[in-house]
């Protein structure tokens, strides 16, 4: 079983994987939009289109291919290391019997090689529908929201609509504002790379961990299940945690939640105990007084937050400076000093926001979770 801070670093670490491939293209395209719109004859501007379109997608296919290794590496290690992380979580809680060594497990070793390549797969899965949003809101593939955003730009300077650098404005502003999408071409259905990683990841990450834990119940004579707990709970999954279950018991239950233990979309996983046996992690008093803290929460600028409503505003917060450094990114890419000067001071309100509420919540501020390719450790 993973500890439920184990969880949220795996929550983060999956999010980040395909950080570097969003940054790169990014840019990428926010720096031809800039060349487009600087170009006024429309015959310089189809010679200049049919030359770097053509060279833009050889370029970035050739980037994909070198960060895809690179991301197939983290996506091993990640695995295997929480892999390694759970099972000795679970021998520890059973001492009274043995078991083998992690590498030398070769059912565990299976059941994490079998993991590792679905995830890879799923994560390659996931580049082959890489899209953005285009300047008029439709979300394309990626080569076609290029030709759609620089012939936006293009024809918003030579027709005289707008000045270069409010058409390059416009063009990259939903770039900026989605990022890089995922779509569903037949629904049209699209979503945030980093969310449709994340959510593939941390889904083989958890069936693997239940696998584990199953394996790990089974060779060790386990008769049922502790479910972990932790602060700031989620409402539906408050009144369970912490507690130990009967094998039948403990099915039934997970049977019966709409976000089930061990899916690790949520900060809790269940561990493989002997009922009567093995001591709770918590005891009833520990458990209640994560509950009232949790209800006590706080009041920040006159609303008031429970603790777990703390965590999910401190994680938008946290959104909202990632998605505004991706802005400066793009302003970097352009001429307009008015558009870079905006982007830099809005980041900077952001990050003071991001740190006033922390401070206010108790909440520990992790300003790894707001990194981005490209900006320093303190940025």
């Amino acid at each position: 079983m993973l500890t439920p801070d184990k969880i949220a670093a795996l929550r983060d670490a999956a999010g980040k994987i395909s950080d570097p491939i969003t940054d790169y293209l990014i840019s990428d395209i926010a720096k031809r939009i800039s060349e487009a719109g600087q170009l006024t004859s429309t015959a310089s501007y189809e010679i200049w289109r049919t030359q770097q379109l053509g060279v833009s997608q050889r370029e970035i296919k050739k980037r994909l291919r070198e960060m895809l290794k690179v991301s197939h590496r983290d996506l091993r290690k990640l695995l295997t290391q929480s892999a390694e992380t759970g099972y000795n979580f679970d021998l520890k809680n059973l001492p009274q019997v043995q078991a083998v060594p992690f590498a030398q497990n070769e059912a565990i070793q299976q059941i994490v090689a079998a993991a590792v390549k679905l995830a890879g797969g799923d994560f390659s899965n996931i580049t082959q529908t890489l899209g953005m949003v285009d300047p008029y809101g439709n979300a394309l593939p990626l080569r076609d929201v290029y030709r759609s955003a620089t012939d936006f730009a293009f024809k918003q300077v030579s027709t005289g609509a707008t000045d270069y650098n409010t058409a390059i404005r416009q063009a990259t502003r939903n770039i900026a504002k989605y990022g890089l999408r995922t779509i569903d071409y037949e629904s049209g259905v699209h979503t945030s790379m980093e969310a449709a990683v994340r959510r593939n990841i941390m889904g083989g990450l958890g069936l693997m961990q239940e696998q584990i834990s199953q394996q790990n119940h089974d060779d060790m004579g386990a008769d049922g299940w502790e479910i972990s707990a932790h602060g700031n709970c989620a409402p539906d999954h408050e009144p369970i945690q912490g507690k130990q279950y009967s094998d039948a018991a403990y099915t039934a239950l997970n049977d019966s939640l709409k976000r089930r233990i061990g899916t690790l979309n949520c900060g809790h996983a269940a561990f493989p105990i002997i009922l009567g046996i093995s001591t709770p992690q918590y005891t009833p008093e520990e458990l209640s007084k994560f509950r009232e803290d949790n209800t006590d929460g706080i009041t920040y600028q006159g609303k008031h937050y429970t603790g777990y409503q703390a965590t999910q505003q401190q994680r938008a917060l946290e959104r909202a400076v990632r998605a505004q450094k991706r802005r400066v990114l793009i302003a970097d890419q352009t001429t307009d000093a008015d558009y870079q000067q905006t982007a830099k001071a809005r980041l900077t309100l952001l990050n003071q926001e991001y740190r006033r509420f922390s401070k206010a919540a108790g909440l520990r501020t992790q300003m790894e979770r707001a990194q981005v390719a490209g900006f320093g450790r303190a940025a």
